[in-house]
């Protein structure tokens, strides 16, 4: 089974009395342990296509399984499920609460899914990803780079089917930026799907794979 089958995926926004394709009837799959670049010039549909899989958005037409299931046809309470479950988000700005701890912040998946914390795989995540001393900090008593550490240990913490990482280097200076990207092919090389859209070419070429997108549409 694919970690993420998209079919004939087509998006529209209206803008006045313009409709904007910003998906063009795009067809893929992610295997599982895949690292795939998505990139693309700015406005070709990059974050919009991120947004469909992880069931932030919903398309015009066509299909995005997750797992097996289908993101795109989910009532609000299975989308709910699917995305706690199934589908780790990593976000350029963080998206950290500010009242909770780094540890709160990490955990905040298994609580909303009603289970308990695993300490020990807390534990693990936060020494696997540099953050073992910080885990009581506030998000603001830390470093852009230990931020976005704490984010990607809160979207590994239910052992994700996909990771979707949009621009996760983007508010970084480029040393934090570096080691963020050294932390995803890490997460990667530990058996993780991950799905990464970048505007830096470098980081693009460290990955397995590229789906290269101009207008809403796949390009050769």
């Amino acid at each position: 089974m694919n970690a993420v089958t998209v079919k004939n995926l087509s998006k529209v926004f209206r803008q006045g009395d313009e409709s904007i394709r910003a998906m063009d009837n795009i067809s893929f799959t992610v295997a599982p342990g895949e690292l795939v670049a998505i990139v693309g010039q700015s406005g070709s549909g990059k974050t919009t296509l991120l947004n469909l899989i992880g069931g932030i958005e919903h398309p015009n037409s066509g299909s995005v399984e997750v797992g097996g299931m289908n993101v795109c046809t989910a009532d609000d309470e299975t989308l709910s499920k699917i995305r706690r479950k199934k589908i780790g988000y990593i976000f350029q700005d963080f998206n950290l609460i500010p009242i909770l701890t780094a540890e709160e912040n990490i955990i905040m998946p298994l609580l909303l899914d009603g289970k308990r914390p695993d300490k020990a795989r807390l534990r693990e995540l936060a020494s696997f990803l540099g953050i073992e001393k910080r885990l009581k900090h506030l998000p603001g008593e830390l470093s852009g780079g230990q931020r976005q550490r704490v984010a990607i240990a809160r979207a590994l913490i239910n052992n994700p089917v996909i990771l979707l990482a949009d621009e996760p280097t983007g508010n970084l200076d480029k040393k934090a930026a570096d080691e963020i990207m050294e932390l995803l092919l890490a997460v990667n090389r530990r058996g993780n799907t991950v799905l990464l859209v970048t505007h830096e070419q470098r980081y693009a070429d460290m990955c397995g794979r590229k789906i290269k997108l101009y207008d809403g549409k796949i390009i050769v």
